[in-house]
């Protein structure tokens, strides 16, 4: 039924996400969580820096940095780090990539300071240095991202369904107990009638 083809999909993403991480060291796309919708952006801003791991030991990693005198993004701009959770490793940089309709890219990207980017939620994106990238397909990362979430989705989906279920087969045993107890007073009458009866002749 419903519940089975869930739970199957729900495997067989989660093996897709198992075998996508067998690495040495913990990366960071595996500690953070985008909201739907913004897997691509993300993906797209960060590239390959969403292999990086968290872990100092690792020979690429991300060390925590503050920012504290980094320039605003343009007017217009939402900054990305509004949409992403579960590592402050990626704060400063998340703060310099704005999130931003494919309209109004091209006006916003003239006013960019030294590193900063701006993005759309499809992945096209204009750097400070002039570099651009059409919106394409979506990178490995973002291709993660967006499975984690689906994945997500269906443990909740589950959950309800099977609760859904339980809360059923709850009210159809409840209604069960209520027959056996009708049927147990109607025997208990006719019994009474009868013996009434004997009494009488």
């Amino acid at each position: 039924g419903m519940v089975a083809r869930l739970a199957a999909e729900a495997q067989t993403l989660a093996n897709i996400l198992d075998k996508g991480g067998a690495k040495l060291w913990p990366a960071i796309v595996d500690q953070i969580k985008a909201q739907p919708g913004y897997e691509r952006a993300l993906g797209a801003a960060l590239g390959d820096d969403l292999d990086a791991s968290t872990d100092a030991g690792a020979p690429v990693h991300c060390m925590p940095i503050v920012g504290n005198s980094d320039p605003a993004l343009p007017a217009g701009a939402t900054p990305l780090s509004q949409f992403v959770s579960g590592s402050d490793l990626l704060q400063r940089r998340l703060d310099q990539i704005g999130l931003v309709d494919a309209v109004d890219g091209p006006r916003l990207a003239s006013s960019l300071k030294a590193g900063q980017l701006l993005v759309t939620r499809d992945g096209a994106l204009g750097r400070w240095d002039g570099l651009v990238a059409a919106a394409d397909a979506p990178s490995a990362a973002a291709e993660r991202l967006a499975r984690r979430n689906r994945l997500a989705e269906l443990d909740v989906e589950i959950a309800a369904k099977r609760r859904e279920r339980s809360e059923q087969k709850a009210a159809i045993d409840a209604l069960a107990a209520a027959l056996e107890t009708a049927r147990q007073a109607d025997r208990a009458k006719r019994e009474a009638w009868r013996q009434a009866q004997h009494a009488i002749g």
